[in-house]
């Protein structure tokens, strides 16, 4: 299997306990380097070097901590198959964000085909596993257990993304819903949508009607609108307005 990088890499950078601690004793050893060779005839040769390959190895952990591992659970998964996914992943809005990831989740996967190896989709985009898009080329192949990690951290990824394009209390069908057009459009395309404009204005309802403005791909060059998706945007309407007790 071919290394694949998390798709929350970023977060994993910027927050894991253990690449701090990584970077931490790097630095420690890279010091106590350069305070031996200030006196290197008093210590001899072979402790720094031996200490410059420690550091090595603790810089070259940190690649390693963002690469796919197949054996690494990056979700925790209930004796009944729910998701439990860690409270620190959503930060303050933690119980809200993750309720509505899970909803998102249970939403977008009958609307997604998941499939092992790499397809050209719809819009001519090469696509992997169930949606995913980023790096992937013809030929790429994945097994079941990555694709599931893959698809529930993008998932949570999207969440993150375009929470700043909505308010910041809504309710958790309303935001799933919203999640799984991201998912689906991407979050830049969200975050500069009428939905998005909608909602931070107050407007929820009108925010959910837009959904439907989403129901077009550009086939063979042509922007038209789709069976798919326009089934899809009327589930999403449909959850967004139940959030809503519409």
């Amino acid at each position: 299997m071919k290394p694949r990088l998390l798709s929350n890499w970023r977060s994993v950078l910027r927050y894991a306990w253990s690449i701090w601690l990584m970077l931490a004793s790097a630095a420690l050893i890279f010091a106590s380097v350069a305070l031996m060779l200030l006196d290197a005839s008093m210590l001899g040769l072979p402790a720094p070097v031996f200490a410059l390959l420690a550091g090595l190895l603790a810089v070259l952990a940190i690649p390693a901590r963002i690469l796919f591992q197949e054996k690494v659970e990056a979700f925790l998964v209930e004796e009944d198959g729910g998701i439990g996914l860690p409270r620190s992943w959503f930060g303050r809005s933690a119980a809200g964000a993750a309720a509505a990831v899970i909803l998102a989740v249970a939403f977008i996967e009958p609307w997604e085909d998941t499939r092992l190896k790499a397809y050209i989709d719809i819009a001519g985009i090469p696509t992997i596993c169930t949606g995913h898009t980023e790096g992937v080329r013809l030929g790429d192949t994945a097994t079941a257990e990555e694709c599931r990690e893959i698809f529930l951290a993008e998932v949570v990824a999207f969440e993150a993304r375009i929470r700043p394009c909505l308010p910041a209390e809504l309710p958790d069908q309303t935001r799933a819903a919203f999640v799984s057009a991201a998912y689906n459009i991407g979050a830049g395309a969200f975050c500069g949508s009428s939905m998005s404009r909608r909602a931070m204005a107050g407007d929820l309802a009108g925010a959910c009607e837009a959904l439907m403005m989403w129901n077009k791909a550009r086939v063979k060059g042509v922007l038209q609108p789709v069976r798919g998706l326009t089934r899809r945007r009327a589930a999403e309407r449909a959850l967004c307005l139940e959030g809503l007790g519409a």
